[in-house]
């Protein structure tokens, strides 16, 4: 096991004992290094310490935070062993590590129930913190109640979000937490091609991950979108089965293939509460995540953009009827931009079946809440979105066009929607006014 060696910028976040740590700035700096290397030598100095490490999803963290730990800090087994099944590091002194999430209720179910060998957790780490909510942030606070450590941390190490963000206004602008900035230069170790491509980013993606900069982007579509109040944790939503269920899909392959489960409570307020989001499948590779998305969910509606031979395979191993979407962009931009003004559409953090890992490790976004913030207008086309990183916004913007009736003499209304309940696999006829 090689001794740490801090790189100048790290030596005083090593030493720091506050509560509250974050480590915040552009990618490649060594944020999660030395956060994984500073929960493992607590574990080895303190006997018996429990701590938890995590994301905002748990499959997550396992796919991240677990290898960084096992791979590049602990290395070998002279420490002790991980338990792959728990996903839990057992120390030969009997400190632990879980690895944890917030995603669901079970997850965050799982976390509230964690007890080491010798009491509560004593320090915690989270990486991707600005997935976190403010309320997950207090749930985490929580936790930090055990007695074994002379002194409790917890840890974020995360890139920046826009300036509403909670961890921005309650751990920067007001002081909450001991933070630590750094950029890519700070880490001596990142190869010059590296640094290139952060260089060659472009727009909010550039501020954010190259300058480590807290900003919204310059000819932003949705200005009224604000993550604080239209970003909501999953588990904290009373989904109600009489509502209604709509699925939006925005097919590709190259470029992300999204699908999203929305729910239209009666009022209509519209909230994402499933979302598959990957590249380089086809769309019957798709099929398994969507049934799970949609398991249970009595479908109204399946809106999709007019690929046809897509459409075709979907229809054909779903067992289902689509309805090509409304496709004026503008009329599209305006119900969604409206629904935004009045806090009628939100999405839900945990909605996320899979991360893809190529996008996350490529900076680019990975869902649809990720592009909202960068989704801008071309400034080569007039009333034109910049035709990048919006697919869960196209597909966003086919459900708000069904749903508000945008354009419903197309194809984009089905005046005899089927319903699917794939709880009970039966279908009957919506009987609702006007559908």
């Amino acid at each position: 096991m090689t001794k740490f060696k801090p790189f100048p910028w790290q030596v005083a976040p090593w030493r720091d004992k506050s509560f509250i740590l974050l480590l915040d700035g552009g990618s490649g700096s060594g944020k999660s290094r030395l956060a994984a290397e500073k929960v493992h030598a607590y574990c080895l100095k303190y006997p018996g310490v429990t701590c938890i490490i995590g994301r905002k999803d748990r499959a997550s963290a396992s796919k991240s935070v677990v290898p960084l730990l096992r791979f590049a800090v602990q290395r070998g087994t002279s420490w002790g062993v991980y338990r792959k099944t728990d996903q839990v590091f057992e120390y030969n002194n009997e400190s632990r590590i879980y690895v944890v999430g917030l995603k669901d209720d079970n997850q965050l179910e799982a976390l509230k129930s964690i007890t080491g060998k010798h009491g509560d957790p004593d320090l915690a780490w989270f990486e991707e913190a600005n997935a976190l909510s403010l309320t997950d942030h207090e749930t985490i606070l929580t936790r930090l109640r055990g007695a074994t450590a002379p002194w409790h941390q917890l840890i974020y190490t995360t890139n920046p979000d826009a300036p509403e963000h909670w961890i921005n206004k309650t751990l920067i602008e007001d002081g909450g937490a001991s933070r630590y900035f750094s950029l890519v230069t700070d880490n001596p170790f990142n190869p010059k091609r590296y640094t290139e491509t952060l260089d060659n980013l472009t727009g909010v993606r550039k501020q954010k991950y190259r300058w480590g900069l807290w900003v919204r982007a310059e000819g932003i579509i949705y200005k009224d979108y604000d993550s604080s109040k239209h970003l909501i944790n999953l588990y904290d939503l009373d989904v109600d089965k009489t509502g209604r269920f709509i699925v939006g899909i925005d097919f590709g392959y190259t470029n992300p293939f999204s699908a999203s489960l929305w729910y239209a409570d009666n009022d209509d307020r519209l909230y994402q509460i499933g979302q598959v989001y990957h590249t380089r499948r086809t769309v019957s590779e798709h099929v398994p995540a969507i049934r799970e998305m949609v398991k249970g969910y009595p479908i109204e509606a399946w809106i999709t953009d007019h690929d046809a031979e897509d459409r075709a395979t979907l229809e054909r191993e779903m067992g289902i009827k689509t309805t090509t979407a409304y496709k004026s962009v503008k009329d599209g931009l305006e119900a969604v931009m409206q629904r935004y003004s009045d806090d009628r559409i939100f999405h839900c953090r945990g909605s996320l079946v899979e991360e893809d890992v190529n996008r996350r490790d490529a900076k680019l976004p990975t869902c649809t809440y990720e592009e909202v913030p960068g989704y801008c207008w071309s400034d080569k086309k007039q009333d034109t979105p910049v035709k990048k990183n919006d697919h869960g916004c196209d597909e966003e913007r086919y459900v708000v066009c069904y749903v508000d009736k945008i354009g419903k003499t197309s194809t984009a209304v089905n005046l005899q929607a089927t319903v699917t309940n794939y709880a009970m696999g039966n279908k009957k006829k919506d009987s609702r006014p006007g559908f």
